[in-house]
């Protein structure tokens, strides 16, 4: 787990609403601060590059594995369109290549949605085997085979220093729940 926010997040809840003005997500923004001691929200643009087809969520049950959500924040001596890019169009590959994700979801912030969200650039949503969590050449992709190993750490490590400022990051382990049947009660 990396730290940047104090105090740490203690769940990531996640929407897809028809509107992120917050007259019309009122209701929602009520659940939350009834059910926490305070809460954050962003409108992102989501991109899902590896969706889940391999252990698809059920209906109010926990997805096997876990996952892993990433705050990020972009270097601050990259433009934001320099950051993006590198991410876009080289992180991606390497992600996929050198991790055991069964899941990969990337979402650039849009804006903040309330005023005392933290200032991310970005956010990633990641499942991976349960085992990957304890065991890292699980979650590398390459397990017995130490130069695999040592290639995918160095690749991953390289190419998120191309992009990510890692005195603003949070990366918190999570499990995720598939709530979406709720919708039509």
């Amino acid at each position: 787990m990396q730290t940047w926010q104090q105090p740490q997040q203690d769940a990531a809840v996640q929407f897809w609403l028809p509107s992120s003005n917050a007259y019309f997500r009122g209701q929602i923004d009520g659940v939350l601060a009834e059910h926490s001691s305070r809460f954050a929200a962003w409108l992102v643009a989501e991109s899902t590059i590896i969706p889940n087809k391999d252990h698809v969520p059920q209906a109010g049950s926990r997805t096997w594995g876990w996952s892993q959500a990433s705050f990020i924040s972009f270097r601050p001596d990259m433009s934001w369109d320099d950051a993006v890019a590198h991410w876009h169009s080289h992180h991606t590959r390497v992600a996929i290549d050198t991790q055991a994700n069964f899941e990969y979801v990337q979402n650039v912030v849009v804006r903040a949605l309330t005023p005392d969200a933290p200032a991310y650039d970005a956010f990633v949503e990641e499942c991976f085997p349960l085992e990957a969590m304890t065991d890292a050449p699980v979650f590398f992709d390459a397990v017995g085979n130490d130069e695999k190993f040592a290639q995918n750490t160095k690749a991953m490590a390289e190419s998120c220093a191309g992009f990510i400022d890692f005195s603003r990051i949070d990366i918190i382990p999570t499990s995720q729940f598939d709530f979406a049947h709720l919708d039509a009660k």
